[in-house]
């Protein structure tokens, strides 16, 4: 004789549950997956924008008139021009910087983020920036005053003008636009030896992990024709791969 059962068996209902937490779990790993891809579209879009004013003031060197007997003099001049002008570190600055880059190093802190300071103020002294950037795009993440660009996950966007002898720890140079054949050019004369060199601008990336060798100040180590070499870094090789930098958009 049939029985009409009424409810479902301890082991339906386990089979149920394991097959809804499987469904729940592909679900929140393909949100995740979104929000990333999303944040990294965003970063993209910033350091796309921050690319643009860097590069356009960058450029604007090769037209700069500055002192000097010969074209060696006027060539390191020029270097110096663009260190106190486009600092990645506080020491760079100089008298005859521009005066909001002063006033920022009158405010800076012990625990705050050099190149990504520097970077805001550089950019935001440009015309027409104020407006490029909206309120997701500019945080003050160590709260000493100081505003920073920062990423899709919140995290610093870092500069280095010279990223001289930067490397990704495998595969040599990073940049797709820097090529250790191009000329300098702001040296047309071939005076100091040495090739081109773009600014870098970078995120972390998802893991907020910096992976780029810098020294203890954030700066690169060497500058255009020093012969330096990049400074010792606790962040791991590997944890290039996900930067996101203006070299490579």
């Amino acid at each position: 004789m049939n029985t009409k059962r009424t409810a479902f068996t301890l082991m339906e209902m386990l089979v149920v549950v394991a097959l809804l937490g499987t469904l729940l779990g592909i679900s929140a790993a393909g949100m995740r997956v979104a929000d990333n891809m999303a944040r990294e579209a965003r970063t993209r879009a910033t350091i796309s924008k921050l690319n643009h004013f860097v590069m356009q003031k960058y450029a604007d060197y090769q037209y700069r008139r500055v002192p000097g007997n010969n074209a060696r003099e006027r060539l390191e001049n020029l270097r110096k021009l663009q260190a106190a002008e486009m600092p990645d570190y506080w020491d760079q600055i100089q008298n005859y910087s521009p005066k909001r880059l002063l006033v920022a190093r009158q405010s800076r802190t012990e625990n705050d983020f050099p190149s990504a300071e520097l970077l805001y103020q550089i950019v935001m002294g440009m015309p027409e920036a104020d407006s490029a950037f909206t309120s997701m795009e500019i945080a003050d993440t160590d709260g000493n005053g100081l505003n920073e660009f920062v990423d899709g996950w919140g995290t610093p966007i870092y500069f280095i003008r010279w990223p001289f002898n930067h490397n990704d720890g495998f595969n040599g140079a990073v940049s797709k636009i820097q090529n250790g054949e191009d000329p300098d050019p702001f040296d047309p004369q071939k005076v100091g030896n040495w090739h081109a060199v773009f600014p870098l601008i970078f995120s972390c990336g998802p893991d907020r992990a910096r992976g780029t060798i810098l020294n203890s100040d954030n700066s690169n180590a060497g500058s255009p024709g020093s012969g330096g070499t990049s400074g010792d870094s606790s962040d791991r090789p590997e944890d290039y791969y996900d930067n996101i930098t203006n070299h490579n958009l």
